[in-house]
Order: C-alpha cells, then sequence, then structure tokens
C-alpha cells in the first residue's frame, strides 16, 4: 500500500506488447510509400512532374508536423494519459487515409487525380507522424531504466523488421498478383484494407496495454498538486 500523499507507481507495461507497436505503426506507412508511384503514376496515369511537386510538399509538412505534434503531445494532460488519446484517435484516422489513398476512382484524371494524391498523401503523413511522435516518446516514459528500454528497443526493432520484410516481399504480391494486377487498382484497395485493419488492431492493442505514470494524468496532477 502506497503512503498517504506519494503517487502510485504503475505496474509495468511488457515490452513485447510496447514493441509490437512498431509493427503498426510500420506495416501502413510502408505499404503508401512502397506502393504510391506504381499506383498513381504508373497506373492512373499521374503526371511525374505534378508527382514531383506534391511530394515536395510531403517532405516539408513530415520536416514541420514532428515538432508540433510532439509540443502538442507533450502538454496533452487527460485521464488516460497524454501519448494514448493520440495513438487511439490517430491510428483509425491513419488506416481510413491510406484506405481512401488506394481508392482513387479510376474516372479520376487531371487536376481531380492530382488532388485526390495529394490530399490523401499529406494526410497520412500527417497521422503517421501523430502516431510516431507519441509512440517513441512512450519508450523512455514507459522504461525509465536503461535496461528496460534496451530490451523493449530491441524488441521493437524486430517487429520493424518484420513489418518491412513484409512490405518487400508480400505487398507487392497481394497487390498485384493475389488480389489484383499491375494494370488494375483493385488489389492496392483490398490489401490497404487489409493491412489498414491490422496496424489499427495492433495499434490500439499496444495502447490499451500501455501503462503512464499517472502523473500525466488529470487526476495524477491534481492529486499530486494536493
Amino acid at each position: 500500500m502506497s503512503q498517504p500523499g506519494t503517487a502510485s507507481v504503475p505496474q509495468r507495461t511488457p515490452a513485447w506488447r510496447y514493441a509490437i507497436g512498431m509493427f503498426g505503426t510500420s506495416i501502413p506507412i510502408n505499404m503508401i510509400k512502397g506502393s504510391m508511384i506504381l499506383f498513381y503514376v504508373d497506373i492512373h496515369g499521374l503526371d511525374v512532374r505534378a508527382y514531383g511537386v506534391v511530394m515536395v510538399i510531403y517532405a516539408v509538412i513530415d520536416a514541420l508536423d514532428n515538432p508540433l505534434l510532439g509540443h502538442l503531445s507533450d502538454r496533452t494532460r487527460s485521464r488516460f494519459g497524454r501519448r494514448r488519446p493520440w495513438l487511439l484517435v490517430g491510428a483509425p484516422m491513419l488506416a481510413a487515409c491510406m484506405i481512401a489513398f488506394f481508392s482513387a476512382p479510376t474516372t479520376l484524371g487531371g487536376m481531380g487525380l492530382l488532388l485526390w494524391f495529394a490530399v490523401f498523401a499529406i494526410l497520412c503523413e500527417a497521422f503517421d507522424s501523430m502516431l510516431n511522435a507519441n509512440y517513441g516518446a512512450l519508450l523512455p516514459e514507459l522504461y525509465p531504466r536503461e535496461r528496460d528500454r534496451a530490451v523493449a528497443n530491441g524488441l521493437r526493432q524486430g517487429f520493424q523488421l518484420v513489418a518491412l520484410v513484409i512490405s518487400l516481399a508480400v505487398t507487392p504480391l497481394l497487390t498485384t498478383e493475389v488480389f489484383g494486377t499491375e494494370e488494375s487498382t483493385e488489389g492496392f484497395q483490398i490489401t490497404a484494407i487489409i493491412y489498414g485493419a491490422v496496424a489499427l488492431v495492433v495499434i490500439v492493442f499496444m495502447a490499451l496495454g500501455a501503462r503512464e505514470n499517472p502523473r500525466y494524468s488529470t487526476r495524477g496532477a491534481a492529486a499530486a498538486a494536493a
């Protein structure tokens, strides 16, 4: 039993449960970055110069939103912690945007296709940044001891490697052979739905199991101040 006036110490999050979140955050963005040229330029016929302009904007926004999202996350106070709310909101939004990204109507062309590509590419990037800013910030907070942090990080890198292997070896088979062809879009849409569902389940599972320090919650802060 804790002494009066002292904050309770949260039970430690199992390292594997935190680490599996890397698989959930990596699967969507790996597919997006690895398949966007084939999907939009080769299949949909998007002008390669327009594609390049969007990617420059994409890179600029990516450089700007990471520190901004980290800043907002650091200042979040809720009874659910400060990182978990962002993860629980970002996961379904990234999944939905990824599915929309690979669901561009075949009737779109010209400016309509360019806008669809730009809007959903940037939204996917923004929600991916939201997830990774908060997921990465959890590591030192959940594991203040260096030894525990090293174990969790090692497992995290292992799950990232698995996601990379899937993106390189499995995704092309699913998109162009199992569910579709190199000239059709159906395979990409079906694969995006599968990957989005997997990512959502994994990230939510990880986030709900992350036992943040109660001082990061509204109630915890109030209790500490009392």
